[in-house]
């Protein structure tokens, strides 16, 4: 009796139609794949836009963008600068016999005055306040991996996606190179600052953005939310900046500005690749766009396209040009 089987050539046939249809699939799973992690950066982006508010309601003020930073005159006062621990140090060892603790700029940035409002009230406490961000005291509480400050894009894409990167080694800064920080893939905006064919369009003193610094200014205070003319929900305040080298939740280098002078807008287009881990700015790992957090804790994704003076109106909280979100 004659057995009935596949011939080699049937066989080969059905190999080559899964084969096209496994093509013709993997696109579309590929994309919903990218569908839910951009809704889970946007979810991660409406948190910090929430803790924003209830830091609000709690203080009357939105978190400034930063305190203390490194090389700038203290708060009222002309003469007396912040200073950095002594170089080749620790981090812990102060610069001269005559400064003390509150001498050295603390560089903390906007995310880490969060912490207690976005679930994170041990990490936050592990912080020594007394002490900068690199001091070994305050080590394991800005190595601690905040879940919300990552973006599911970013490790999708890159194999160190690393929540852990060593950071602020560059010549200027006087971090050791050995402190590691857990990373945040997002960044705050602290003001546009706009120069033309040498006419400023845009003043950053008083900031014109949500996070504003307070570094040097003698009369700077956080921005309530009846300081914002133009509406919370026309205002950006936290946009993606996935790949900046010193993006470290906790560093006041996690804050930036949309900064043009002449015809060169440093930040724009959205993900320049000439940028990536060397300007702080708008960075995503979306492909087409990214995720952008204004001040009402709506998140709205924007193409790559979008023009650099509807950006310039969203950022500015009090330029009168009020543009409709996407």
């Amino acid at each position: 009796m004659k057995k009935s089987a596949f011939t080699l050539v049937e066989l080969l046939v059905v190999i080559a139609i899964i084969g096209m249809l496994t093509g013709l699939l993997l696109p579309a799973v590929q994309a919903a794949r990218e569908a839910a992690r951009r809704v889970k950066c946007q979810n991660n982006l409406h948190q910090i836009g929430i803790a924003q508010h209830t830091y609000a309601n709690a203080r009357n003020t939105y978190t400034p963008g930063g305190i203390g930073c490194r090389g700038t005159y203290k708060p009222a006062s002309s003469n007396d600068e912040w200073l950095a621990p002594k170089p080749g140090s620790d981090g812990s060892v102060l610069p001269n016999k005559n400064a003390t603790t509150d001498d050295i700029g603390k560089e903390i940035a906007w995310s880490l005055l969060l912490l207690p409002f976005m679930e994170q009230q041990q990490t936050y406490s592990q912080f020594n306040m007394t002490f900068w961000i690199d001091h070994p005291d305050n080590s394991e509480s800005v190595k601690t991996v905040i879940p919300t400050f990552l973006c599911p894009s970013v490790g999708s894409t890159k194999s160190n996606s690393s929540v852990m990167t060593e950071t602020m080694t560059k010549p200027f800064r006087t971090i050791p190179k050995n402190f590691l920080c857990a990373r945040s893939h997002y960044g705050g905006i602290e003001h546009t600052s706009i120069t033309y064919n040498g006419k400023a369009l845009d003043s950053s003193s008083p900031s014109n953005g949500m996070l504003y610094s307070l570094i040097g200014e003698a009369d700077a205070k956080p921005v309530r939310i009846d300081n914002v003319p133009d509406g919370t929900s026309n205002t950006m305040m936290v946009s993606e900046d996935s790949d900046f080298y010193d993006g470290a939740w906790c560093s006041l280098r996690n804050l930036w500005q949309f900064t043009m002078l002449g015809g060169s807008i440093y930040n724009y287009p959205p993900n320049k690749k000439e940028n990536r881990g060397v300007q702080n700015g708008f960075q995503s790992y979306h492909p087409g766009g990214m995720n952008g957090q204004f001040a009402d804790a709506s998140v709205r994704f924007f193409t790559d396209e979008i023009d650099q003076f509807i950006l310039r109106c969203w950022i500015n909280r009090m330029d009168g040009d009020v543009i409709p979100s996407p």
